[in-house]
């Protein structure tokens, strides 16, 4: 199967040169152009209205020149703007071209599968045009998968239109998308901070977003990255990369409930019981209501698997411990699953890597912040005039409040105890 990277937006973009780095270091340890074509160039579009960001690619990546799609100018931090564009001003291709750009790419697919969109629900890019991009995608390929990889802003504030722009984004990708991964800027950013706590180092630098983006790199290649639980020889990586797709089978089957969080830890000297310990020490357990969270799937990942300990330390005792942070719902009979790699690319030489993806109710917290502060502005009609100018309706607006609250009671009905007694 063949999958295209489809990267929106100056976040999506900065984003995509951690992670680019770690498919070809894979593709160089294995041998296995997996991510390329077979001209050797990347199976990956790269969007933005700006030329900035897109100017910092390094050289050394392959990409076709007109798999580079630039705008003439922002979106103003706005998503009406990005979603129905600048025809009036004459920068109607950015979609047009996007799409033919796809469309070729798919057409050099051996087996074209489905898209990873990765994006931010706060720039007018990200959330506008990444969100028409992933719309077209169902159109143009209904029976495709669309998995999106959407970074929320920090809490504190990047913009004064982050939680419209988050609300409307999310609104459409849940219609659109059959999952995304939440990529949370403040959960990354503690994790970050307080591995500079921990550390025994003398020299502390400052962590910044490019910190951020590498760790968010690392934890979506922990669950992209080809596993030998999934290749069709067991020990050879003879994948067929599917594992972003058994993602969406396993971990957000129902369609009301899609959402998937990612945490990792790795090392050289720890055990897979020590790496678990403090993978779940990271693991959101509780709501800020003080509410424990639920979990109605997941799917652990061990990198390093080089004596092929990792399954039965699973059934031995690892499966246990994460049964017990999780907290999945009594329903489901099946809630976790497993995959393991021989070896470890992404990370130190020699060192062994648990990544977790849960579908979790923790989500909630994020959703009730978006719906809840852009109730709060819509009533008092700030920046409203804004989204109205490029077409955006006080109905739509509306619409989307309803849309994310029922995302918020289907976790809390389907985290019931009683949901299927």
């Amino acid at each position: 199967m063949s999958t295209i990277h489809i990267h929106v937006g100056q976040c999506g973009n900065q984003l995509s040169i951690p992670l680019w780095n770690n498919f070809l270091k894979w593709e160089n340890g294995c041998q296995n152009a997996l991510f390329t074509s077979l001209d050797g160039k990347h199976r990956s579009i790269h969007i933005d209205s700006e030329s900035k960001v897109l100017s910092t690619i390094p050289k050394s990546f392959k990409l076709r020149d007109k798999n580079v799609i630039v705008g003439k100018r922002g979106r103003g931090t706005n998503f009406a703007l990005g979603y129905h564009g600048l025809q009036s001003h004459g920068d109607d291709h950015l979609l047009r071209d996007s799409m033919e750009s796809i469309r070729k790419e798919a057409e050099r697919c051996d087996m074209y599968s489905g898209a990873v969109v990765y994006n931010s629900l706060s720039g007018g890019t990200g959330s506008g045009v990444g969100t028409r991009i992933t719309e077209l995608l169902r159109d143009y390929y209904p029976c495709s998968h669309i998995l999106s990889c959407v970074v929320a802003p920090c809490a504190s504030g990047e913009s004064p239109l982050q939680h419209y722009n988050a609300l409307l984004a999310l609104h459409h990708l849940q219609i659109y998308s059959d999952a995304m991964i939440l990529l949370n800027n403040d959960y990354y950013l503690s994790l970050l901070n307080r591995k500079q706590e921990d550390s025994t180092s003398t020299f502390q630098h400052h962590v910044s977003f490019r910190d951020v983006n590498e760790i968010m790199a690392c934890n979506l290649c922990g669950v992209f990255l080809p596993t030998n639980a999934l290749s069709v020889y067991k020990d050879t990586y003879k994948s067929t990369g599917q594992e972003p797709w058994e993602l969406i089978r396993s971990i957000t089957p129902i369609p009301s409930s899609k959402f998937i969080f990612l945490t990792q830890y790795a090392s050289a000297k720890l055990s897979w019981e020590a790496i678990i310990s403090r993978l779940l020490s990271t693991f959101p357990r509780y709501k800020q209501s003080g509410s424990p969270n639920s979990c109605l799937a997941a799917a652990a990942v061990g990198r390093g698997d080089q004596d092929n300990t990792f399954a039965s330390t699973m059934q031995a005792s690892l499966e246990k411990k994460i049964r017990k942070v999780a907290n999945f719902v009594d329903w489901n009979p099946y809630p976790l699953d497993y995959w393991s790699a021989k070896n470890n690319y992404i990370g130190a030489r020699n060192s062994s890597q648990l990544t977790l993806a849960a579908n979790t109710s923790g989500v909630q917290d994020y959703l009730e912040h978006v719906r809840y502060q852009s109730q709060l502005k819509l009533e008092s009609g700030a920046y409203v005039h804004w989204y109205h100018r490029y077409g955006v309706s006080q109905e739509l607006f509306l619409e989307s409040i309803e849309s994310l609250q029922r995302v918020i009671d289907s976790y809390t009905e389907l985290t019931k105890s009683s949901f299927y007694s």
